[in-house]
């Protein structure tokens, strides 16, 4: 009975210390899972740390890199900036170049000259501001006169009277310097000093000459038109005062440059006079008291010299004398009687054929004259003009000469090819 009470308990010892450990096992099992599982947590956070890290390192990197690449792009527009500003410096100071010398040469002389100047004024017992005032107003009315002068001239102004005005203030200084230089007088510091107060404006005028010696100003032809021009509108004006008045009311009156000058002036004439231009009511009445006498000499009515006219008009060259009548004034208007605008007609070749058909008289052909020289030297003048005896027409010929028949305008004609065909 105690022996199976004991191995009972001896098997429940041991039961019991097989579940202990078994106990001991679970516990341990659970203590490694869970320091397996803290062990994991902590390489996930260490990976994730790391992680983090990693991606900082490569976010400040980047940061570093795209800070760096900034500076180096603002290094190098400062750097284009700077190298520009330099150029654009170094192309003004070659292009005012001029400008920086002629102030250092104006500097030069007018400190020296205006000290002087001071000096003589002083010497006079003259206040010291008074003296100033007297100094400086020569310096500055040359300076003035120059300024105003170089923009005349950049505007293509006249600068003449601006001229006359600065070399007279350098003038009257360098005479103050010249008299009042130490030394003795006429010495060789008194033409120094004479020669600074005309330095400065001289230098400023050879300035003006390198930058508007052929922009700003003209050609000497050009000034004698402007000249000869003035003179022809001042003769206008002078000559004929209604038309010039009326003249001057049409171009005021159109927006400036969009209307002709001249054609202004021919409009202001028909506008005045009623006729073309270089008619009057007086010329008109002069041709008439001319038709008149040249009717009565040749016996026959004024009527009759008009329609000779127009018969001549309608057939030119139609034959009779080898000789030209008289050349047609090329002046005043072409109009017929009604208009006062008639030509003085002549009565050579068709005038007097004209007035012979009137009349019933009939006149015989004469034979060809010889070539006038003069005629041929005007024909070969026109063979020149025109460029050539191979554009010489009847026409031309006959216009040349002041009229004539044809016969004696085709005989000119072919004596003026002919010498040239022989020169060539």
């Amino acid at each position: 009975m105690s022996t199976s009470y004991r191995e009972e308990r001896r098997l429940d010892r041991k039961a019991e210390r097989e579940e202990d450990r078994r106990d001991r096992l679970a516990e341990a099992e659970a203590v490694r899972k869970e320091r397996l599982a803290e062990a994991e947590a902590a390489r996930i956070r260490d990976e994730a740390r790391a992680e983090q890290h990693r991606k900082d390192e490569e976010a400040r990197q980047e940061e570093e890199r795209r800070l760096r690449a900034e500076r180096k792009r603002e290094k190098a527009r400062r750097k284009t900036e700077r190298k520009k500003a330099r150029a654009e410096l170094f192309a003004k100071l070659g292009k005012e170049g001029d400008t920086v010398g002629a102030l250092v040469v104006m500097a030069c002389g007018i400190v020296p000259a205006l000290f002087f100047q001071l000096r003589a004024l002083n010497g006079e017992n003259l206040p010291g501001i008074i003296s100033l005032c007297l100094a400086v107003m020569l310096e500055a009315g040359a300076w003035v006169a120059t300024v105003s002068g170089e923009r005349a001239k950049r505007e293509g102004r006249p600068v003449g009277r601006f001229r006359v005005v600065m070399w007279a203030c350098a003038t009257f200084a360098a005479v103050i310097n010249y008299s009042h230089a130490p030394g003795p007088s006429g010495g060789w510091l008194a033409w120094v000093l004479a020669a600074a107060s005309y330095a400065g404006v001289f230098f400023w005028e050879v300035r003006g000459w390198g930058r508007h010696g052929t922009k700003g100003t003209r050609t000497k032809a050009q000034r004698k038109e402007e000249r000869r021009r003035r003179r022809h509108d001042r003769k206008r004006r002078r000559r004929f005062p209604a038309v010039y008045t009326r003249y001057t009311d049409i171009l005021t009156a159109h927006p400036y440059g969009t209307l002709d000058r001249e054609q202004a002036w021919r409009d202001a004439w028909r506008d005045t006079h009623g006729a073309d231009i270089a008619v009057t009511a007086g010329v008109v009445a002069h041709r008439g008291r001319a038709d008149k006498a040249l009717a009565a000499a040749h016996g026959v009515g004024v009527e009759t010299l008009a329609v000779e006219e127009l018969l001549a008009d309608l057939f030119p060259g139609d034959g009779g004398d080898d000789g030209p009548p008289a050349r047609r004034s090329s002046r005043g208007p072409n109009g017929g009687p009604s208009k006062g605008g008639r030509k003085a007609a002549t009565l050579g070749r068709k005038g007097k054929q004209a007035v012979d058909r009137l009349t019933g008289r009939t006149s015989p052909k004469v034979p060809d004259r010889p070539l006038d020289p003069a005629d041929l030297d005007r024909v070969r003048a026109l063979a020149d003009l025109l460029g050539g005896a191979a554009k010489l027409s009847v026409k031309n010929v006959r216009e040349a000469v002041g009229g004539g028949n044809t016969r004696y305008a085709m005989a000119l004609r072919d004596a003026v090819k002919g010498e040239r065909r022989r020169t060539r």
